[in-house]
């Protein structure tokens, strides 16, 4: 493994209730850079994100943090793991009874013994990171959807993660305020040496910020370099991506109505046939 990557996914397949959605995914993410992964919904991104933060299990031997093998951690060392992680969720994910350093204060409390008081302190550093100090005893009620996104930020920094996982920041968001997190991203990338995953299926913001990007489509890789090489890429479906081109759909007529009708359309075709069929 290269000393200047973080995180290395090799040969990494995924079912989900008996269905195949991740095929042999191979990239590795470097160490203080921002890495996004990318695609249109269904792609396969968002599982892939479930791999890398230990929500759902990897087989041996194929996602590696720095050199070390995912798949054989133990308890403790999947917890471990996890005290070094940071994760943004889609909806900010923040506890609906508690303010907002509170819900800030939850990792700490958890997986320290400091005192409240030096508690509350982290709590404001981290509310003052993300432009929210003024906010401290909110409500999440009493947020907006921006400001909800930079509070389920500010709890993801609480440990001082190494690695930040962002899911789909822009989602849900006016492009001022998506524009105001992405500005928010890449300070953290310089002013804490993070390295930072980011899903998004938003183009504008992935080629603002990445320093790397990730293409994916029906669980497969397309095409991981920078945003000039993947702008320069000749895969049609990349480009049609890049494009925001609908794909062209071929439907098959018989298929799509057998699926759709089950024995009572097989029934009526064959009743059909012995009759001669339809001219």
């Amino acid at each position: 493994m290269s000393s200047h990557n973080m995180i290395e996914i090799r040969g990494l397949d995924s079912h989900y209730k008996g269905r195949q959605v991740l095929f042999n995914i191979g990239f590795a993410i470097p160490h203080k850079k921002v890495t996004v992964i990318m695609g249109r919904s269904g792609c396969g991104k968002t599982t892939l994100l479930r791999h890398l933060i230990g929500l759902k299990p990897s087989e041996s031997g194929r996602v590696f943090v720095e050199g070390q093998d995912m798949g054989s951690f133990d308890e403790k060392g999947m917890a471990n793991y996890r005290r070094r992680i940071g994760v943004l969720f889609q909806s900010g994910a923040l506890f609906n009874s508690l303010t907002v350093s509170q819900n800030i204060a939850v990792p700490l409390k958890v997986h320290t013994r400091l005192s409240d008081e030096t508690i509350r302190i982290m709590s404001l550093i981290k509310l003052h990171l993300v432009g929210l100090a003024d906010f401290l005893d909110y409500m999440p009620s009493q947020l907006s959807g921006g400001m909800r996104k930079r509070a389920g930020l500010a709890r993801a920094l609480a440990m001082d993660p190494e690695i930040l996982f962002v899911d789909e920041p822009s989602s849900g968001l006016d492009p001022i305020t998506a524009a105001g997190l992405d500005d928010l991203i890449l300070e953290l990338r310089e002013t804490l040496g993070m390295t930072i995953i980011v899903v998004t299926h938003e183009l504008e913001s992935a080629v603002k910020i990445a320093d790397q990007m990730v293409v994916m489509d029906r669980g497969n890789l397309l095409a991981v370099g920078t945003p000039d090489e993947i702008r320069s890429s000749q895969d049609e479906t990349v480009l049609r991506f890049l494009r925001r081109e609908a794909e062209e759909q071929q439907v098959n007529t018989e298929s799509y109505l057998s699926r759709l009708l089950g024995r009572q359309y097989k029934a009526g075709e064959n009743s059909t046939r012995r009759q001669g069929g339809v001219r």
